[in-house]
């Protein structure tokens, strides 16, 4: 019975988590490896290697390790020796408890494996020691993981006892065992950090440093190439797509911000070439995953998530250009543990082969005493699509510390007792197991090869390619999705980023909907807003800022490279004429704009539209505008640019249009009204004058009126003379 059929939601909030980490979550603290402490405690041991790691009947087995005086005494008689439990673990769960120094397999002592160390140790001191036994005497049956370990024993006081003991794992698989062999499916992903801008220019040189030869991509590279097929091999297309660039020659940024030629082209092209002839060799797994391992749920959340999947056909031709073969992107490993409904609907509908998933995110409905297969299906609106499930349990070992020769030793053998055990669940039934490692895991010298050694050497296991895993019957075991937790959440690329980006899909659509063929814009530019998607940056808060920051400026410029260059005043000699309008491509390529003019109000001026033309890169175009002008006066004038499909491109051109027609019309109106008004001002004086001579005045009368003042209230009465003040 599929997924579908037996799927059980837990809460509104339905979540798939999707693990391609093979360690705990950001901000996590990362599982450490303590000791059981034996007796009072004044002695450290630790076992450095164990040797065979395997081992057979007629084997003399090996255990080299230190012991250290942890005290601020000397410790007499220090000598070490090897304990064995004598029967194999029977639960993969107490595998976490033997590596954390909790549980109750302590063993027994082993006959005649002591040797003495020191009769003395000062404090601070430590000495080396060697334990050797003989493998059959070691009286092991049934195949399984057993636990052993060195101890430490001395006398700091108290007598002869047990100081300390560090335990590790001792698999036994005897020839003839009838155990039907651990299916494992080893996702190893190849990811570099996504730090190139929109023109191809490194952030930093670290992607280059990562495939030097000693970096950390060739030390993954090499690991998994050194046995084809037992590993698959999950590669990002944008490490391909950088290398491609890189090895051609590149620019990298200083901290001060100039740019300078790059030094490692060779290296990366040496790296480029082992990986092509990887992907080629016979009997290799390898798929290609989501370009720059999205962060897809935050693309989804911020509406960029199908701007991104858009492109995956012109970057897989881009990828098989490079590598010599097609290399599909189909395989989503998404970050952080989290893949939400939404989103596999959108991932299933665009195509996607596979998902892989957590099975902590996913468990079981009911409890189970083995571990069930990890090949599901999930159910999406556009159908079921393939998923598989990372054991937890190997991802927390492979979690553990390995920078040390004897970190690298306890890993190992943990990671060949978790097999193991599982293989034994259910001896006559082959179960599938998925382990995955963390993208940005950076191995220690020899860590990578111990790794994929120890989960694909072992012959209790068989190596599964991924199409295999995913053509299997799925598991019938009915799972519980759960919501993903605040903390899972807020490991997501921000919103704000994540709109950021938005508006530089913007820009990269606009222009290139006015370039004749879009495929001529660079691709490091097209997918320049999706690598800032990329899953690397949401632990790289500083250069995801600053990448940022650097894109949004390239992509507007790519906009503002198209521009109208016309502006101030133009005059047309009459009601309508011609308008000359330029515009200027400083882009990289042809571009095709057409133009149109308007006004406000849109009644005073009219122009015809001038049809797309095209303009080549780094130059000017003008083209005459037929224009009508209906008001005297300056009209402002607002040129729009458009794409062949007649949307707006680019910042409207601001022009002034002014018709001499009707500046003439306006001057002669001007002088027509001050001539009739003169003429009237005379005429009226001319009439004025006339009505005072037809009228005659008496002398005596015109006399008294200019010798009599009138009183005004006397209504022309004519006012008495005042008495005139006179002064003694």
């Amino acid at each position: 019975m599929t997924w579908r059929a037996r799927w059980r939601p837990a809460g509104a909030l339905l979540a798939v988590a999707a693990v391609l980490t093979a360690v705990p979550a950001a901000g996590a603290p990362a599982p450490s490896r303590e000791r059981a402490v034996i007796g009072a405690g004044a002695l450290s041991v630790q076992i450095d290697d164990l040797e065979p790691a395997i081992p057979e009947p007629g084997d003399v087995l090996v255990v080299r390790g230190t012991v250290t005086n942890t005290s601020d005494a000397p410790v007499r008689s220090v000598s070490a020796g090897l304990r064995l439990s004598p029967t194999p673990i029977g639960n993969r769960a107490e595998i976490p408890e033997v590596l954390s120094g909790s549980g109750q397999r302590i063993g027994l002592a082993v006959p005649g494996s002591t040797v003495p160390v020191a009769d003395e140790l000062a404090p601070g001191a430590t000495q080396t020691f060697t334990l050797r036994t003989d493998v059959t005497d070691l009286g092991l049956t049934d195949p399984g993981a057993y636990v052993t370990g060195a101890e430490a024993v001395g006398d700091s006081g108290a007598g002869v006892v047990g100081q300390d003991m560090d335990r590790t794992f001792l698999p036994w698989w005897p020839a003839g065992t009838t155990v039907e062999p651990l299916l494992l499916t080893t996702i190893w992903p190849l990811s570099g950090p996504p730090l190139r801008d929109a023109q191809g220019i490194l952030l930093t040189e670290d992607a280059a440093v990562q495939m030097s030869p000693s970096g950390r991509l060739t030390r993954l590279l090499d690991a998994a190439a050194a046995d084809p097929g037992s590993v698959s091999l999950i590669v990002d297309p944008e490490a391909i797509e950088a290398a491609g660039d890189l090895a051609d020659g590149y620019r990298v940024r200083t901290p001060e911000g100039t740019v300078e030629p790059g030094t490692r082209s060779q290296e990366v092209g040496v790296w480029l070439a082992d990986l092509t002839a990887a992907l080629t060799a016979p009997g290799v797994d390898a798929a290609g995953g989501l370009y720059a391992f999205l962060d897809v749920d935050a693309a989804r959340r911020g509406r960029v998530l199908r701007s991104a999947l858009s492109q995956r056909p012109a970057i897989d031709r881009g990828t098989a250009e490079i590598l010599g073969r097609a290399l599909p992107s189909t395989v989503v490993l998404a970050p952080g543990g989290v893949i939400r409904p939404r989103t596999l609907d959108t991932l299933s509908a665009r195509g996607v082969r596979a998902v892989v998933l957590s099975d902590t995110a996913a468990p079981l409905a009911e409890p189970t005493y083995f571990t069930p297969s990890g090949n599901v299906l999930i159910p999406t609106r556009a159908g079921d699509i393939p998923g598989l499930l990372i054991d937890s349990r190997i991802a927390a070992t492979l979690a553990l510390p390995m920078d040390t020769s004897a970190e690298q030793n306890a890993v190992r053998q943990a990671l060949l007792a978790q097999t193991i055990v599982t293989a034994g669940e259910l001896p006559e039934s082959q179960q599938l197991v998925v382990a995955g490692l963390n993208p940005e895991w950076n191995p220690p010298p020899g860590a990578a090869q111990m790794v994929r050694a120890a989960l694909t050497g072992a012959p209790w296991v068989q190596p599964t390619p991924l199409g295999t895993a995913l053509a299997r019957e799925p598991s019938s075991l009915a799972r519980v999705a759960v919501a993903p937790s605040p903390e899972l959440v807020a490991q997501e690329l921000p919103a704000s980023h994540v709109a950021e980006v938005r508006s530089q899909y913007g820009d990269v659509r606009n222009y290139a909907a006015i370039v004749p063929d879009p495929a001529s814009i660079p691709q490091v530019t097209q997918t320049a807003p999706t690598r800032l998607l990329g899953s690397w940056f949401r632990d790289h808060p500083a250069p995801r800022t600053a990448l940022t920051a650097l894109v949004d400026r390239q992509t507007e410029a790519l906009i503002k490279s198209v521009r109208v260059v016309s502006s101030g005043s133009i005059t047309i000699s009459g009601a309508s004429g011609t308008i000359p309008i330029t515009v200027e491509n400083d882009g990289p390529t042809d571009v095709t704009i057409g133009l149109e003019l308007t006004s406000t109000p849109a009644q005073l001026f009219t122009a015809d539209p001038i049809e797309p033309f095209v303009i080549a890169p780094e130059r000017r175009a003008s083209v005459d505008v037929t224009a009508q002008v209906a008001a005297a006066g300056p009209i402002p004038v607002t040129i729009q640019m458009v794409t062949q499909e007649g949307e707006p491109f680019g910042i409207p051109g601001e022009l002034v249009v002014e018709s001499a027609a009707y500046a003439n019309a306006a001057r002669v109106l001007v002088r027509v009204a001050l001539g009739g008004l003169l003429l009237a001002v005379l005429v009226h004086g001319i009439r004025r004058a006339r009505r005072r001579r037809s009228v005659p005045r008496a002398p005596q009368e015109a006399e008294l009126r200019s010798a009599t003042p009138r009183d005004p209230s006397a209504g022309g009465t004519p006012a008495k003379p005042a008495a005139r003040a006179t002064r003694d």
